[in-house]
């Protein structure tokens, strides 16, 4: 598509809304980009002038709205403030978001999302309302059916003098949603471009001209540091689901993950596969040696990656950036499905060769003598020398031609190579993304990575990463072997996942991208989904099964049903029988709840009554993991945090203790012991330990008279107390000092 419009430019917000309502009117259909993409100042202007004018009507469709974290609790308020001074001082909240949250959104103002901050919304009837079920790919459909007529966007400009930008984190609806109006002749929609130069400049299918944009917000008061998410503590859990999943992960395959513990648990076990494969096998061997074909064929994946793997994930974790630096996520793709073919086939080197000439020679691809489009092809994929010319069928210099060259020699070959001989293919894709979002790391690797590098991640349209419709035949030689990793909250016994909702209807989060990864593992030729949840939770201290009889709220039917994969095992539910499914499913589930499932499948008649549990898969207990994961030198190969945080060292410590208190609930059975070690050492041992002292302190807890802020200091001394004794490292933590809180 093309666009000719020059942006017209503000430095002032509300001129800008007086502009863009004389050009669009007052009825407005707002699309916000999810998660850190947002327009954060147009958007609370825009949202002001509609609280003031009732006359105006304003919807806002988006997803992901980010909060500064709040404090729902005392022990939360205290960790949380200094988080706020420190990493959030200069983010601005969007005001319709604490309206919303309040229940004080005035009538002429809706807020529709289609995927919510996990739980963030579970007691906001508002959002609660107004949540709207949708695969991503499906988004600026139902956008454009609402009549969307404005888009506003941050955006980072170019580094050069082109006056490009580029749409960043967020290509992905923005991309898809333009050449879905332009192809259904929808009608013009306003693009606001709210400029910040510390958003990394990606280039790819983000970078756009800035006639994209109608109007531009420039100036030093829309510059402001990127909204961080600081990466949680890696439990025991997280990391033994990992080394499961790590070895469903082929060499020369595809990997898509998404944020979070588990996803910072898959990148750096598929590390330690590649740094320290002894160890990593070893680990793995402990956690499947004794399993039998019952529940899983699929072969063990130990080897180095030789051959890397690609990245095509909806979410750009930050783990993705720490497996390129280790040599794993290195496999590129290119933009030929026939190129892509003969490379997939390990014949070629991904650089330009006589060879790979010959093969695209014989496969069809190009003619001999070549075409003015097979020149244009090879040119830009740095296959023959930029300086050939297709007419005549020679090389052309400053002082005239010189000989012919062609296909059918030797010699003419060579010719055709010529500077280009030997060198890495033009255009390789290590990484294509929809949107990322992480740590003030991941932020700061992005602006300063060398060109040619970030060169080879390609933000682009999530119909590109989510979706095989376009480009099918392209896209199934680029994901080879893909693993779709995705997160679920519940799993049914007969294989059906519960991710985005509650029993009682209330939305969790949302659908997302889920779906459409289950469906594309489906049709992709050795694509697997892999849906991957902890055995357990534990809620008020009590712990329940996440692997459940029957539940009223399903995410992916079971007849997509595909791998699961609990800490205790994978299941490859692919086309078995649902007494097969029942059977995998109850192998991989937490021992203390495997005969009440049993007892409803025997009840059902889906199991024979004579089946019994295996003996390997009887002994699914934390003890069991906690064993595997306690010895030798292992726990200094499993920090809490793998990639790094935001925190401070305390603060890492403290949040994973805070953590192990949230797990234990208010139950005072399972507090006791922590209030009985903690008040010990706050009482009568501080001078023992001063990490103890300086946590109460950093909690505003020292010297405290109040008897229940004494209670909370005696718990969380007591749930501190566990690094004395802990070999598992914090991993790196950050410099309290540093300006940017990184």
């Amino acid at each position: 598509m093309e666009w000719t419009k020059e942006p017209e430019s503000y430095e002032e917000v509300e001129a800008c809304v007086d502009a863009v309502l004389a050009r669009v009117g007052k009825r407005i259909v707002l699309g916000l980009p999810l998660g850190i993409g947002k327009a954060n100042h147009f958007a609370n202007a825009l949202y002001a002038r509609a609280e003031r004018d009732p006359s105006i009507t304003l919807t806002i469709f988006t997803a992901l709205t980010l909060e500064r974290p709040a404090s729902g609790n005392e022990l939360q308020r205290r960790f949380v403030q200094p988080l706020l001074d420190r990493l959030y001082r200069d983010y601005h909240d969007l005001a319709y978001n604490q309206a919303r949250r309040k229940g004080l959104l005035p009538r002429n103002v809706e807020v529709c999302e289609f995927f919510m901050q996990p739980g963030s919304m579970l007691n906001v009837p508002s959002a609660q309302q107004d949540y709207v079920s949708s695969n991503y790919t499906l988004v600026p459909r139902d956008l454009l059916d609402r009549g969307v007529n404005l888009i506003a966007q941050m955006v980072s400009p170019a580094p050069d003098s082109s006056g490009d930008y580029s749409l960043s984190s967020n290509p992905d609806l923005t991309l898809p949603l333009l050449a879905l109006a332009e192809e259904r002749n929808h009608g013009p929609i306003v693009v606001v471009g709210e400029v910040n130069p510390r958003l990394p400049f990606v280039g790819g299918d983000a970078r756009v001209s800035e006639s994209l944009f109608d109007f531009v917000l420039e100036g030093e008061s829309f510059e402001q540091d990127i909204f961080p998410a600081p990466n949680a503590p890696v439990g025991i859990t997280d990391y033994a689901l990992s080394f499961h999943i790590a070895s469903l992960v082929k060499d020369g395959g595809t990997l898509q993950v998404g944020i979070g513990a588990l996803g910072d648990a898959i990148c750096h076990t598929l590390r330690l596969r590649q740094t320290h494969n002894q160890e990593f096998s070893d680990i793995l061997h402990s956690l499947q040696s004794e399993l039998d074909a019952t529940v899983s064929t699929i072969p063990a994946e130990s080897s180095l990656f030789t051959r890397g793997i690609y990245g095509a994930s909806e979410m750009v974790p930050e783990g993705f950036l720490h497996l390129r630096r280790a040599g794993v996520m290195k496999r590129k793709v290119y933009q030929d499905a026939t190129l892509q073919s003969l490379l997939n086939a390990g014949t070629f080197s991904d650089c330009a060769s006589e060879d790979l000439l010959l093969a695209l020679r014989d496969s069809g691809r190009i003619q001999s003598p070549l075409t003015e489009a097979d020149t244009k092809f090879l040119q830009a994929m740095g296959i023959i020398d930029p300086s050939y010319s297709w007419r005549g069928h020679r090389f052309l210099d400053e002082g005239g031609e010189m000989e012919e060259c062609d296909l059918h020699s030797t010699a003419g070959r060579t010719k055709l190579l010529g500077s280009v001989a030997g060198k890495p293919i033009a255009g390789g894709t290590w990484l294509h993304g929809g949107f990322y979002l992480g740590s003030t790391s991941l932020y700061r690797e992005l602006r300063e990575m060398d060109p040619g590098e970030l060169a080879g991640i390609n933000m682009t349209g999530i119909d590109y990463i989510n979706a095989l419709e376009k480009d099918r035949e392209l896209k199934r030689a680029q994901r080879q072997h893909a693993r779709f990793v995705n997160s679920a909250m519940m799993v049914t016994l007969n294989g059906a996942v519960v991710s985005d909702g509650l029993a009682n209807g209330k939305v969790v989060s949302g659908v997302g991208g889920q779906y459409n990864f289950v469906a594309q593992a489906q049709e992709l030729p050795g694509g697997r989904s892999i849906i991957a949840l902890s055995s357990t939770r534990t809620t008020g201290g009590r712990v329940q099964s996440n692997i459940v009889w029957e539940y009223p709220n399903c995410t992916i039917p079971r007849h997509l049903r595909d791998v699961v994969v609990t800490e205790y095992g994978i299941a490859d539910l692919r086309g078995k029988s649902d007494r097969d499914v029942m059977v995998s499913m109850i192998c991989i589930t937490d021992s203390r709840f495997q005969r009440e499932l049993l007892s409803k499948a025997r009840a059902a008649g889906k199991v024979e009554r004579g089946f019994k549990i295996p003996a390997a898969y009887r002994n699914n207990t934390p003890h069991r993991l906690e064993a595997i994961f306690e010895q030798g030198h292992r726990p200094a190969l499993l920090p809490y945090y793998p990639l790094g945080t935001d925190f401070t060292e305390q603060e890492a410590q403290l949040a994973v203790a805070l953590q192990s208190l949230k797990e234990a609930g208010r139950n005072i059975f399972t507090y006791w012991p922590l209030l009985r070690k903690g008040r010990d050492i706050a009482k009568h041992r501080l001078d023992e330990f001063p990490a103890v002292r300086a946590c109460l302190e950093r909690l505003g807890f020292d010297g405290s008279d109040d008897y229940h802020h004494r209670l909370l200091a005696y718990l969380v001394a007591g749930a501190y107390s566990k690094f004395f004794d802990d070999k598992r490292a914090l991993g790196d933590t950050a410099d309290p000092t540093d300006e940017n809180g990184s």
